[in-house]
């Protein structure tokens, strides 16, 4: 009997820490459960306002394939915890079933009894449970795959508009393209020059250039000479044939020897160097225009013919020998002129300051022509060479200063304006341009 009443008591004592553990462990595994459950539900979030919709809807995708995936991993642990305790419960079930073959007391099978009854309820509801999570599990799976293509809708509707958009971008970028391609062509002319030995068309009296054109604007220097000598040059031996034109366009003079170095260069060329006058040709580009070949000048553009002027400078003895100087190369220079004319030098002086007290002798073109200064007074002028559309910005102040005089306008600020508009001269040279305000004139300045 000692030993019933020991078993008994074990088995008493085993049924309540059983009851007592199994209703701890599976209220802990409820609490569990829902916590695990509650955390697999999605949360919502408002769609995100990026620009970028692309990649929205892609970072949109990849989080709701992690969550599906962690809600399905939590499920799956779900269940093994629950078959793990069905396995221990059942596991304690047969041992309390063998135990209760060897108990004969009554009260201790009724007891017995009523353990597996309650062991059998637990289990019950653990079954319950399990069912219902799984139904839970399955209808969150169904609404993860309802948000899943939804998402994967959106991102093919915007994948398709934005390649929709990017197509118009094409579409209006070659647009763009083709405009301005169009009116780049439209700027310039598809046109040969016009070639022609004589260019002077006598029945509109219009002088046709072509693109072999030199041009002399502003005062003469000797780099401006070089530069117009190399194009001479340059023309001659590309074609020896057709005609060179050197067009002033408004030229006060400048150095004698630059000048002569233009004289020269036209005299020995073997193209024929035709200058054209369209403005205003003055003191060395007058003689320039007189002495060569064949000149052209419009009929009110203005030639201006006078003496070299020279400021007084030295001693008396330099004094005389720049006089003598200056006077031979009048007679070289103003004898050729009074030559063309068939007048004397000296008639030629008289001329001069008989029409000035500065001996600044102008005339228009059409009367220049009748004092042999220019041979032809034309109509008009016909560039065939001109074939690009003109750009403003090439028609400045800055520009004109630069081109017509050779100086920078913005670094020149800080010299005087005679530094501005004169340079120092070679030895033996003298500036031989027409200046209206009469300052004077340092011809031997180094």
């Amino acid at each position: 009997m000692v030993g019933l009443n020991d078993n008994r008591w074990i088995v008493s004592w085993g049924f309540s820490f059983f009851t007592f553990l199994s209703t701890h462990h599976i209220g802990f595994a409820k609490t569990e459960k829902e916590k695990k459950v509650a955390t697999v539900s999605p949360t919502t979030k408002n769609a995100s306002t990026d620009t970028d919709a692309t990649d929205k809807a892609s970072k949109a995708k990849l989080k709701s394939e992690l969550e599906a995936e962690n809600a399905l991993e939590r499920a799956r642990i779900e269940q093994l915890h629950l078959k793990k305790e069905l396995i221990r419960l059942n596991k304690e079930i047969k041992e309390l079933l063998l135990l209760g073959n060897e108990i004969e007391d009554e009260k201790e099978r009724q007891a017995h009894t009523k353990a597996m009854r309650l062991l059998n309820m637990e289990k019950e509801r653990l079954t319950i449970e399990l069912e219902l999570a799984k139904v839970r599990f399955m209808k969150q799976m169904e609404r993860y795959d309802i948000q899943l293509v939804k998402l994967t809708k959106t991102i093919e509707l915007e994948k398709g508009q934005t390649q929709l958009l990017q197509e118009k971008s094409h579409r209006l970028q070659a647009e763009m393209e083709a405009l301005q391609a169009k009116a780049a062509r439209d700027k310039h002319i598809q046109k040969k020059p016009i070639y022609l030995k004589d260019p002077l068309i006598k029945r509109s009296n219009t002088l046709v250039f072509s693109d072999r054109c030199i041009e002399l604007n502003g005062r003469i220097t000797p780099w401006k000479a070089n530069y117009i000598v190399d194009q001479i040059h340059y023309f001659n031996n590309k074609n020896s044939e057709w005609p060179i034109f050197l067009i002033i366009g408004d030229s006060p003079g400048g150095y004698v020897t630059a000048g002569w170095n233009i004289l020269q260069a036209i005299e020995y060329s073997k193209a024929p160097v035709y200058v054209v006058v369209k403005t205003f040709a003055a003191s060395m580009a007058a003689l320039i225009t007189t002495l060569a070949t064949k000149s052209y000048a419009y009929p009110n553009a203005i030639i201006l013919h006078h003496q070299p002027l020279w400021g007084v400078w030295g001693n008396v003895r330099r004094t005389k020998e720049h006089y003598e100087h200056l006077n031979e190369l009048w007679k070289r220079l103003g004898g050729r002129v009074a030559k063309k004319m068939g007048i004397s030098l000296k008639a030629f002086e008289k001329k001069l300051y008989e029409k000035s007290i500065y001996g600044d002798w102008q005339e228009y073109g059409n009367h220049a022509q009748k004092l042999k200064w220019v041979d032809c007074v034309i109509s008009g002028i016909r560039n065939s060479a001109v074939s690009s559309l003109p750009n403003s910005a090439d028609y400045t102040f800055e520009k004109y200063l630069t081109e017509y005089y050779g100086f920078d306008a913005t670094k020149e600020k800080e010299q005087s304006e005679e530094a501005q508009y004169y340079h120092a001269l070679a030895p033996h040279d003298f500036d031989y341009s027409y200046r209206p305000d009469k300052k004077p004139q340092m011809m031997d300045k180094r």
